[in-house]
Parts: C-alpha cells; structure tokens; sequence
C-alpha cells in the first residue's frame, strides 16, 4: 500500500503525464525508443506468465519453453529504462531516476492486485 501511495503521489507531484504529452524538453524520438522496448518487455513477460501459465497450462515454462525470450526481456527493460531516463533527463535532472523507479514499482504493485 506504501509503494501505491508513493506512486501515485510521485505521478501526480511531477504532473508525469502532461509533461510526456506537451513538455517540449522532452527528447520524443528516444521517449519513443525507450517505451516501446518497455512495451516489449511487457508484451514478453505477459505471454510467458499469462499465456503459457495460464492459458496453455505449462507450469515449468521456464525451462523447456522458449530459453531465449528472458534475456531478451531483460535487456529490453534495461535499454528501454536508459533511454527513457536520458529523454525524461532535461525536465527532472537527477530526479529522473527515482521518479522512473517510484513509477515503476508502483506499476508492479498494480500488477500484482490484478486477478489472474
């Protein structure tokens, strides 16, 4: 519940969203660059945990079932994270990074209230 509070007060203090849309200081191409490897790494987690799990019924997915999907997962998520900071870099400074990060556990404390 801290994690939640804390995001929620960090997404609405830093006004996230209006700076993503209009903000000119904003570096839109690596913005870009940097959320859709996030998206990636999304869209890779969502079919090994939803999809295999959950709809194909294959609990040991993690040994046998494509081995190469998590480093790539990975290196998605760290590329994506560096170049959304560098983008995010001319409005916050060196706050990026703990607003980046407070954001993004409150997203994994999302994920975790979902029922699946």
């Amino acid at each position: 519940a801290v994690v939640s509070t804390q995001s929620t007060g960090v997404f609405n203090y830093t006004d996230f969203l209006n700076v993503l849309v209009y903000d000119g200081r904003v570096n839109r191409g690596l913005l870009k660059i940097g959320s859709s490897l996030v998206g990636v790494n999304l869209l890779v987690g969502v079919y090994l945990v939803v999809y295999l799990s959950y709809i194909r019924n294959k609990p040991d997915w993690t040994n046998h079932t494509h081995p190469a999907l998590i480093p790539v997962a990975t290196l998605c998520a760290c590329v994506g994270l560096v170049l959304c900071t560098v983008a995010l870099w001319p409005v916050w400074g060196f706050l990026t990074l703990p607003i980046l990060f407070t954001l993004f556990m409150g997203l994994v404390m999302l994920a975790t209230l979902l029922p699946v």
